[in-house]
């Protein structure tokens, strides 16, 4: 099959583009696999073709179809599997879940440094006793005056020592016990964040712990749509 014959004729452009780019990359990448460390030139590098925000077409974002989506990222996989699944959670699981969720203020407010790569964001699901099984959270939220306040741990969380925004899951017991979307800025009391240690496989990646101790979020960052899970 011929790639590009169903892709645009700007991403099969963009697509060669990124080839290009991870080849010339590949050599400078291996010293930070051998380390396990994060190159933080990676992602000013990206951000110049334009790619970033894959499928989202507000604030910038290059409007591409599943298909086209997938093509680039099959260029980063191909020569790093790290660089492909740090992509991933900025675009796939961090911009993809406010884009989706978020209401029109903080869709404008969160995504526009992110697709520039001025800020970066995460995901934060999976716990350490009970992994991706988002039925069975236990990290709480509770509302307070201005916001809520948000206690628990998350597990194996990409991009999380550097990332911007983290985007919390919790169950609100107050509210029938439902799971509820929260976005954590970089920085807040209370908020700690510990790199994985002697990982195998995509090395590069900084999977982190990450730990919440009555940590404050504004009313204005609990995502407007993740509220009824």
């Amino acid at each position: 099959m011929n790639l590009d014959a169903k892709l645009s004729t700007s991403v099969a452009e963009k697509r060669k583009e990124t080839q290009k780019l991870m080849e010339a990359m590949e050599e400078r990448l291996i010293p930070h696999v051998k380390a396990s460390t994060w190159p933080d030139w990676v992602f000013p590098e990206i951000a110049k073709l334009n790619v970033n925000g894959l499928q989202i077409k507000d604030f910038g974002g290059p409007g591409m179809t599943t298909l086209e989506a997938g093509s680039i990222i099959y260029e980063f996989a191909k020569i790093d599997g790290s660089v492909a699944m740090s992509f991933l959670v900025q675009n796939c699981l961090g911009m993809a879940v406010v884009n989706a969720l978020g209401d029109d203020a903080q869709r404008a407010r969160i995504l526009p440094d992110c697709i520039k790569f001025d800020k970066t964001i995460c995901f934060g699901l999976t716990e350490p006793t009970n992994g991706s099984d988002a039925s069975n959270l236990q990290t709480t939220a509770k509302k307070v005056n201005g916001g809520y306040r948000l206690n628990g741990g998350k597990r194996w969380i990409g991009n999380a020592t550097f990332a911007d925004y983290i985007i919390i899951w919790a169950r609100n017991a107050e509210e029938e016990n439902k799971v509820q979307g929260f976005v954590v800025q970089k920085g807040s009391e209370g908020l700690r964040t510990e790199k994985m240690q002697g990982k195998i496989a995509c090395r590069m990646t900084q999977n982190a712990d990450i730990y919440l101790e009555n940590v404050f979020v504004p009313d204005n960052l609990r995502l407007t749509k993740g509220t009824d899970f």
